[in-house]
């Protein structure tokens, strides 16, 4: 299991390297930023579990930093953000608090209270995630979304699926109940694959004027909930892709690195340029790459890639 990665943004060099130290002795993963703007190129190519930052900075200040994500990175909203600083009038709190400051830690650091706060806020993030269910997300999508049971039956369409099969006068009913030699196709291609006959495989529908393209994947040794075991995805070929990192954390229950090693390798970075791109060794790209594989059911490059690339994002809301 990869280790949550905490970004520490502090401008004191002793206490930034006391912070990273405590929290790398406590099993986390830290980033460490020693003013705004550098935390800021961090953020453009990871994705952190929670962010601490001290108010008092040169230039940007934590207040502003705050208030910048706020209104440049929406997708940030739902990373817990902890103030640190040695202000503790009551005053300062309430202007952290309004500014949407999750959390507030006054210095000289208690660092027992630092690891115990992380951790409930990790918590409490992880069991709110649980609660709004992993077929929510499928809504923001696109492109449709089939998920299926061991026996190839349907256990969840999400709003894109449903729209583009109507359209192709396909039914994705409970029981498959479709018509034509397309319905029969798709049918069939989601009982083999949810019955383990094939790991993935691609199919080009044509249903009199309206063409579909199903990708098939099953997943691999990451379980799907609630007894899926496999995913249809459903597009239309001719619609402009793009790319959403964040949803396809979510819909993947990818690590913040492995969605940014996924996202660069869509891109078409090679994976010594993605080592490069993220300042880390070629091993554990690979690693990462590994990881991704088997939480999306992929089992080559080439394959990820077009899983990728077969989503595009809904712009506006469900």
């Amino acid at each position: 299991m990869t280790a949550p990665l905490i970004l520490c943004i502090e401008d004191e060099p002793s206490l930034r390297d006391d912070i990273a130290a405590e929290l790398t002795e406590a099993g986390y993963a830290v980033i460490a930023a020693g003013d705004a703007p550098q935390a800021l190129r961090h953020l453009e190519r990871q994705r952190p579990d929670l962010i601490l930052c001290d108010i008092v900075m040169p230039g940007m200040d934590g207040h502003a930093l705050l208030a910048h994500l706020r209104g440049a990175r929406p997708d940030l909203d739902d990373i817990p953000f902890v103030f640190l600083t040695a202000l503790s009038a009551r005053e300062q709190m309430i202007e952290g608090r309004r500014a949407g400051a999750d959390d507030y830690l006054t210095k000289p650091i208690d660092y027992d209270l630092l690891r115990a706060m992380i951790a409930a806020r990790l918590d409490r993030m992880a069991r709110l995630r649980a609660a709004q269910g992993g077929t929510a997300v499928l809504d923001r999508l696109a492109v449709g979304v089939v998920l299926l049971a061991a026996d190839g039956s349907l256990r969840h369409a999400n709003r894109a699926a449903r729209d583009l099969a109507r359209q192709a006068g396909i039914d994705l009913g409970a029981n498959w109940r479709t018509g034509g030699e397309a319905g029969r196709k798709l049918a069939a291609l989601a009982e083999r694959v949810a019955r383990g006959q094939t790991g993935g495989t691609a199919l080009l529908l044509d249903t009199g004027g309206r063409r579909l393209m199903v990708l098939a994947r099953r997943f691999g040794a990451a379980a799907g909930q609630e007894g899926v075991t496999a995913m249809l995805t459903l597009s239309d070929p001719e619609r402009p892709q793009a790319l959403d990192a964040a949803t396809l954390r979510q819909l993947f229950d990818l690590t913040p690195t492995e969605a940014c090693v996924a996202r660069l390798v869509a891109e078409g970075l090679r994976r010594d340029q993605v080592a490069e791109r993220l300042g880390v060794s070629g091993t554990t790209v690979a690693f990462h790459l590994r990881n991704i594989f088997d939480k999306t059911g992929t089992r080559r490059q080439a394959d990820l890639v077009a899983l990728i690339l077969s989503m595009p994002m809904a712009r506006a809301d469900p």
